[in-house]
């Protein structure tokens, strides 16, 4: 799901998230085969508008493996990741910094998704998304259309808040 926040509104998710259980993981290199979760929306935001774009979002209400991280055998230093689709599962999320001049809706898109498959972390075959893991999902894109208008532009709907739209207008 698309939808276009601003940075108080995006703060708010963030906090309606963690008092859901949930927990940030941001998509970057660790030193160390231990990601980090992020610990508040200050942090969550300088995270978002200078590291990384990108966010794996994990909870004890759905998941059930940890996270794999392996080490990238191309840069000298030691350098781990997350494991796309490995263990879990979690939500996906994005932030973008930035939009350009042809865009539809002229302000930064933001993303959350998740996987219909996840792959253990043993490798030892795939498991769908659990029902746990799409409600918990299902709750987020619920509050954050509650934030939002629908507004249609051509055949597609996007959901933008109302914020939003007042900075856009």
């Amino acid at each position: 799901m698309e939808f276009y926040f601003n940075d108080q509104d995006t703060e708010r998710l963030f906090n309606f998230i963690q008092q859901k259980g949930g927990s940030f993981i941001p998509d970057i290199f660790f030193d160390t085969e231990m990601f980090k979760t992020i610990a508040d929306s200050e942090e969550f935001l300088q995270y978002r508008q200078t590291l990384s774009t990108h966010f794996f979002l994990i909870a004890e209400a759905y998941s059930f493996e940890n996270l794999s991280l392996s080490m990238n055998r191309f840069i000298e230093q030691p350098a781990y990741a997350v494991n796309q689709r490995k263990g879990g599962p979690y939500i996906d999320f994005s932030f973008y910094r930035g939009f350009t001049a042809e865009s539809v809706i002229p302000y930064k898109r933001s993303e959350i998704d998740i996987y219909s498959k996840f792959i253990h972390v043993d490798g030892n075959g795939e498991f769908a998304a659990t029902e746990n893991l799409k409600r918990y999902y299902n709750d987020i894109v619920a509050y954050i259309k509650s934030c939002c208008k629908a507004v249609k532009k051509g055949r597609k709907t996007y959901w933008i808040s109302v914020d939003v739209l007042r900075e856009i207008e």
